[in-house]
């Protein structure tokens, strides 16, 4: 029956049936024969035929409404159980995007996770377009200390870290254990910063420290930074993890005080999504966690 409301449905549309039979891809006869099928079930004439000409009747408008309200849930019905087929082969898997700096500071939570649903299997991806790949359903869950609002994504605290000063062996600080955020303003090497946003926040608490702080080279990646510490072309700072991850190598950690800075990461996911029992319980676990 929903093939013979799908034609009765276009003719209307196209208004003779020849024209909607070459929509349909179907032969004239073919289409007539499923109209005389249709008036058959609902026991009245659904067009007035006069010439070469069609008018749809009383009946007909009648049954034109409800047979759009019928196809409208029929593609309903089909979009929710692919949903349905999609989340089902997906139950045991989700996806998270994160960056590699983000990943150090909260891989013992992942291993956590592992440990509590042991048949939840995640996939890690790097997480640079975090709220795009949150809308294009690449990923199910988002990591990240820049996120961009859209009202299609919640977005929630999830852990904050500290930041702190990495100086190469050699240094004239490297002995030092901690220094304020203040006397940054003192150094006489170029200072590099993942988040430039540190830069306004030192000007702020010393608006006399040296211009030579800022550098000629700049980078948001944390290795990148902590190659050009290590090269000793200028100190950087940067979240505890990644300083602590290079253990071993001729790079110092020194504390910040006064404040000490740190990075707020954010835990991001799509509204309206089908829900994913993976998903969910992942999301409820982190920020279990977090508290």
């Amino acid at each position: 029956m929903f093939r013979q409301l799908e034609c009765f449905i276009q003719i209307c549309i196209a208004g003779s049936f020849t024209k909607a039979a070459e929509v349909l891809m179907i032969s004239q006869p073919t289409l007539s024969q499923q109209i005389r099928f249709l008036e058959a079930e609902v026991g009245t004439p659904l067009f007035e035929r006069f010439g070469r000409g069609i008018k749809i009747t009383a009946d007909g408008e009648i049954l034109y409404v409800k047979a759009l309200s019928v196809m409208r849930l029929l593609d309903e019905a089909k979009k929710e159980t692919n949903e349905l087929r999609h989340a089902q082969a997906r139950a045991n898997k989700l996806s998270i995007g994160i960056s590699p700096m983000d990943f150090l500071s909260l891989a013992p939570l992942f291993s956590k996770f592992h440990e509590q649903y042991p048949d939840i299997s995640v996939k890690f991806t790097s997480g640079e377009y975090t709220t795009q790949q949150l809308l294009n359903d690449s990923i199910d869950i988002g990591i990240t200390d820049h996120p961009v609002p859209n009202k299609e994504i919640h977005t929630m605290h999830l852990h904050t870290e500290e930041q702190a000063l990495a100086v190469y062996a050699g240094h004239p600080w490297a002995d030092r254990t901690s220094v304020s955020f203040r006397e940054l303003g003192e150094l006489d090497t170029p200072l590099f910063a993942g988040d430039l946003n540190l830069y306004e926040q030192l000007h702020a608490s010393n608006p006399k420290s040296s211009s030579s702080l800022q550098s000629m080279f700049e980078s948001t990646s944390n290795s990148i930074l902590l190659t050009m510490v290590l090269q000793q072309m200028g100190v950087a700072i940067l979240p505890v993890s990644s300083i602590e991850s290079h253990t071993g190598q001729p790079i110092k950690m020194i504390r910040l005080i006064d404040p000490t800075p740190v990075r707020e990461i954010k835990l991001m996911y799509k509204k309206y999504q089908y829900s994913n029992p993976s998903v969910q319980q992942c999301i409820e676990f982190l920020l279990e966690q977090s508290k």
